[in-house]
C-alpha cells in the first residue's frame, strides 16, 4: 500500500508539475499578450498625439487661409467699388464730352454764320465804297490827292 500511495503521490506530483508548467506557460502567454497590448496602446497613443498635433497645425493653417481669403474678398470688394466709381466717372466724362462736342458744333455753326455775315457786310461795304469813289472822284478838283475810303488806323 505504501507503494500505491507512493505511486499516487508521484502521479499527483507529476500531474501537479504538468499543471504548474501549463499554468506557467499560460501566464507567460498572458504576460506576452499584455505586453503586446501595452505596446499597441502606447503606439496608438503616440499616433493619436501626433495626429492631434497635425490637426492643431492644420486648424491653424485653415484659420490663416480663411483670414487671407477674407482680406482678398475685402480687396476684391474695394476693387469692385473702384471699378464702379471709375465706370461712373467714365460715363460722366463721356456725357461731358458729348455735351462739349455739341457746344463746339454749335459754336462752329455760329462762327460760320458770323463769318458769312461779316463777308456779306464786307461785300456791302465794298459795294458802297465802290459807288462812293466814282462820285468823290468827280467832285474833287483835278490834281488833288484822292481820299481813301478807309480811314487810317491811329497808332498802327
Amino acid at each position: 500500500m505504501k507503494d500505491i500511495i507512493l505511486v499516487i503521490i508521484v502521479l499527483v506530483a507529476v500531474g501537479l508539475s504538468v499543471m504548474l508548467v501549463r499554468f506557467s506557460e499560460k501566464a507567460d502567454k498572458a504576460s506576452k499578450n499584455l505586453e503586446e497590448e501595452r505596446y499597441s496602446r502606447m503606439v496608438a497613443e503616440e499616433t493619436l498625439q501626433k495626429n492631434a498635433a497635425k490637426l492643431t497645425t492644420l486648424n491653424s493653417q485653415l484659420k490663416d487661409e480663411k483670414d487671407k481669403m477674407a482680406k482678398i474678398e475685402d480687396i476684391l470688394d474695394q476693387e469692385k467699388n473702384v471699378n464702379t466709381d471709375l465706370k461712373k466717372q467714365y460715363d460722366e466724362l463721356a456725357q461731358a464730352k458729348a455735351d462739349l462736342e455739341a457746344k463746339l458744333q454749335s459754336a462752329l455753326q455760329e462762327k460760320a454764320k458770323i463769318s458769312q455775315q461779316i463777308e456779306a457786310a464786307q461785300a456791302l461795304n465794298q459795294q458802297a465804297q465802290a459807288t462812293q469813289q466814282p462820285q468823290a472822284a468827280a467832285a474833287q478838283p483835278p490834281g488833288a490827292p484822292m481820299a481813301s475810303a478807309q480811314p487810317a488806323a491811329a497808332g498802327h
